[in-house]
């Protein structure tokens, strides 16, 4: 689709051009200069949302084999007028349609025909709240027993009304629930709420972590592609790199976060996408995201970031630039170690292929998850903000440690990439890694002692979990593969839950002490 664009005066009038020779003039309002000498482009993008949706009602009713005689729209916004350019706070869409019609069916029809255009709404139309209230106040829509807590819709399949629904809904004419596999009340709303907060078009709700890192990049690499990954990645995601993708002829490079300078000069003619996570596990390294933002898009490639650290509350990659934004949602987001889930968002276009990737493959979230994932987000803001309080005071003071050779937190002002992570990120995170003397020995002394915290291989739970990736999680990686990407036998990652501060402290130390 390419519509072409010329101004016709010295002001804002403008005459927009499709490939088929169709016009539409708009111009500027009044408030910043504009001579209403054709519609102004907010208005046009509501007229748009109108006019879809009527062309959707029409054909839903031809094929029911209704007489329609005549339909009209009628929509309606408010927004604030001036000279700062504002979103609407509230859209409503009237319908008036004249014939020999089935109440039922039409009000079907609207329904479904707003449902399929509501995302045209939602990215035009601005929602009330902040974060917090964003998290806590978006629901799937309320059924007809009035519940004020959304249930969970465990039902692996949905009923047609009739031949015609059934058709039309496999058909992608219309839009609705077919089986639990494809959509589900319970994952809609956990993915609904999931974009708002990070600031994407759509998304998909996943059965694990590691479903959503795969799907985000097998969706789109084909034989032939290459990736530019980060090599500062979670052990599962080198793993599909390195001993999955070359099955399938896809192949890689890999760059060192430490020096994005030498990025570029690895695209090849072929690359069709850059993959990262940031902050880095367990390194906790930093990527530029809007230096990488850039660099994608000067070279047309996909930007695909794993923002499982940080949550969309501490973080927000599409801002940036990122295309696709990818989490383990067992962690932080359901923050306190009860479910696998994962998501992946992004723009409409590229969730198209994820959605038909998924449909055929079958890594769909189970609506359980996904209702208690949805309920956690309503706590995600408070969790993080705690998490993020005991981690930076957990980390001032192992730096002090006679024990502890360096410590690794973003916001400590002694971490290499403290300038970047202040820009980008609202605190520093739940995550915290150092370094024991005494090696791989030494580390596994340590977490034998511990008595409190967790040893497992799970994170961003309200329970402080400790772990040693050089024998546990990052272990099936070379001397050298880890080496490159920090992990030393003594580095010990901590995931600060939200317990009190100096029970975490004390049982870090008394664990230190216990080890040497």
């Amino acid at each position: 689709m390419k519509i072409t664009l010329k101004r016709l005066d010295s002001a804002y009038h403008m005459q927009a051009i499709n490939e088929d020779g169709c016009t539409v003039e708009t111009d500027g309002s009044p408030a910043i200069g504009g001579s209403n000498k054709g519609m102004r482009p907010m208005q046009l993008m509501l007229a748009a949302a109108g006019s879809c949706s009527s062309i959707d009602i029409i054909s839903i009713l031809g094929k029911q084999k209704q007489d329609l005689k005549d339909i009209a729209v009628e929509v309606t916004a408010k927004r604030e007028e001036g000279k700062t350019p504002s979103l609407f706070t509230d859209i409503h869409l009237k319908y008036i349609l004249t014939g020999d019609l089935v109440e039922e069916k039409v009000k079907r029809a609207i329904d479904l025909s707003v449902d399929k255009y509501c995302s045209v709404l939602k990215i035009m139309e601005k929602k009330a709240g902040n974060f917090e209230t964003n998290a806590i106040r978006t629901q799937a829509e309320r059924s007809g027993q009035r519940e004020h807590s959304v249930p969970i819709y465990a039902t692996s399949s949905f009923v047609f009304d009739d031949a015609e629904q059934a058709r039309a809904l496999f058909a992608n004419e219309q839009q609705g629930n077919i089986y639990s596999r494809f959509s589900n009340p319970n994952n809609d709303e956990f993915i609904e709420k999931m974009c708002l907060l990070e600031g994407t078009e759509d998304g998909m709700a996943m059965a694990s972590g590691m479903a959503a890192m795969f799907v985000s990049m097998a969706a789109f690499l084909d034989q032939g592609d290459h990736l530019l990954i980060c090599r500062s990645v979670f052990g599962s995601t080198h793993q599909i790199t390195t001993q999955l993708f070359p099955r399938w002829g896809i192949t890689h490079t890999y760059v060192d976060i430490h020096q994005p300078e030498t990025w570029e000069q690895e695209i090849k003619s072929n690359t069709k996408m850059i993959f990262l996570e940031t902050p880095s596990n367990p390194g906790l390294d930093i990527i530029d995201l809007e230096f990488v933002g850039k660099l994608s898009k000067n070279h047309g490639l996909l930007l695909n970031v794993d923002n499982c650290f940080a949550t969309p509350y501490l973080q927000n990659p599409a801002k940036y630039g990122a295309d696709l934004v990818t989490h383990s949602a067992t962690k932080f987001i359901d923050g306190q170690g009860r479910v696998i889930g994962g998501a992946v968002l992004g723009t409409k276009e590229c969730i198209e292929k994820v959605r038909f990737f998924s449909r055929h493959t079958g890594p769909a979230m189970s609506p359980f998850n996904s209702w208690i994932l949805s309920k956690s987000l309503e706590t995600l803001a408070v969790r993080m903000e705690k998490h993020c309080e005991n981690a930076m005071l957990l980390a001032e003071h192992l730096q002090d440690h006679e024990e502890v050779l360096s410590v690794k937190y973003p916001f400590l002002p002694s971490h290499p990439h403290f300038e970047i992570a202040k820009k980008q990120m609202k605190l520093g995170g739940g995550m915290i890694s150092f370094e024991l003397s005494g090696g791989i020995d030494r580390g596994r002394k340590f977490l034998n002692s511990l008595k409190m915290i967790s040893f497992s291989a799970n994170l961003g739970d309200t329970r402080s979990i400790a772990t040693h990736p050089a024998s546990t999680t990052h272990s099936k990686l070379t001397t050298d593969e880890k080496a490159s990407v920090g992990i030393t036998d003594g580095l010990i990652r901590v995931s600060v839950g939200l317990e009190n501060i100096e029970d975490i402290m004390s049982d870090i130390r008394q664990a230190i002490e216990a080890s040497k």
